[in-house]
């Protein structure tokens, strides 16, 4: 296992960012200063060295019945798989980063290519691996290397696995302002959201659950396609103030109003589906037992979205 395309984005937009601006600059200015468009082009080469840099440097994992090599440019050290005591990930949930937790005596060297913090060595974060590949690391941890899976929050505690689709059944949730949602009873961590513009709800064992973009500001672009982990169209949101909701073939599930300082989502049976409201830390989402899954799924997004200084009746969602 090794980088994916993601790992490459900062210098390729460097190298476009640069590009473009040489190609106005020498065609906008007057030509006895088109010789300092040079500066650009030197830009792009930087760049593009970086990217090299990158692609020759990279960290390659192999995971194997022995246990697990790791080769940089040069340099292998192998970690044997008697002294692997367990694999995981290391928070924050929403992008996490792969870790082996080792024996240093029985494995010396591996601070040479790859970072290591007491017994735990850093491997990848979850966004520089191509799709699916976290899940193909905890797949080989447990069948080629027998170790356990262990994932540590951003306090060094244990996270205990989530139940299969515990999100899913949860009625009342709270999402706080760092966009984790908890069951709103038990206090129960379910998930966290993070992300700018593209917005990813997991689980927190890092599991992608929702996937979704904020809604553009552009009119006649304030749609929200929401999909499922495994990247199927779940539905979508239409308008920023006071959404309406529909399913993944565009048929209206519901409709978001304003009502009594909360926001109420409306079935088109006239029956109250979900509810968004300002809770103790955060906002408080509660949902009908018998809603519709889709339009359940999609008050995730809503509550995601809506925080609680802006909710559906002061504007839409947050930038």
């Amino acid at each position: 296992m090794t980088l994916g395309r993601r790992a490459y984005r900062r210098p390729l937009r460097l190298l476009l960012a640069a590009l473009t601006i040489t190609a106005v600059f020498v065609l906008t200015v007057p030509e006895p200063v088109r010789r300092y468009g040079a500066a650009g082009v030197l830009v792009v080469l930087a760049a593009a060295l970086w990217a090299v840099r990158i692609h020759r440097t990279r960290l390659i994992v192999t995971i194997g019945e022995k246990g697990v090599a790791l080769r940089r440019g040069a340099l292998e050290v192998k970690i044997p798989v008697s002294a692997v005591d367990a694999a995981g990930i290391t928070w924050p949930a929403t992008e996490p980063v792969w870790t082996v937790w080792f024996d240093r005596s029985a494995a010396p060297g591996v601070e040479a290519v790859a970072e290591v913090d007491g017994d735990a060595v850093a491997l990848f974060s979850g966004a520089s691996l191509p799709s699916g590949r976290l899940e193909a690391a905890r797949t080989a941890a447990a069948g080629i290397l027998g170790a356990e899976w262990r994932v540590l929050d951003d306090r060094g505690e244990e996270v205990p696995p989530p139940a299969p689709g515990a999100l899913a059944r949860a009625d009342r949730l709270l999402v706080d302002g760092t966009g984790r949602f908890r069951d709103e009873r038990a206090g129960t961590l379910l998930a966290v959201a993070s992300g700018r513009r593209r917005i990813e709800v997991r689980d927190p064992h890092g599991g992608v659950l929702l996937v979704f973009r904020r809604p553009s500001r552009l009119p006649g672009r304030g749609g929200v396609r929401v999909r499922d982990g495994d990247g199927r169209l779940a539905g979508s949101l239409h308008g920023r103030s006071e959404p309406s909701f529909h399913d993944a073939g565009g048929t209206l599930l519901g409709s978001a109003l304003q009502a009594g300082g909360q926001c109420v989502v409306t079935g088109v049976d006239g029956r109250r589906s979900a509810a968004l409201r300002a809770g103790t830390g955060g906002m408080a989402l509660e949902r009908s037992p018998s809603a519709p899954g889709e339009l359940r799924t999609l008050a995730l997004a809503f509550a995601a979205l809506y925080p609680k200084d802006r909710g559906c009746g002061n504007g839409g969602a947050a930038g």
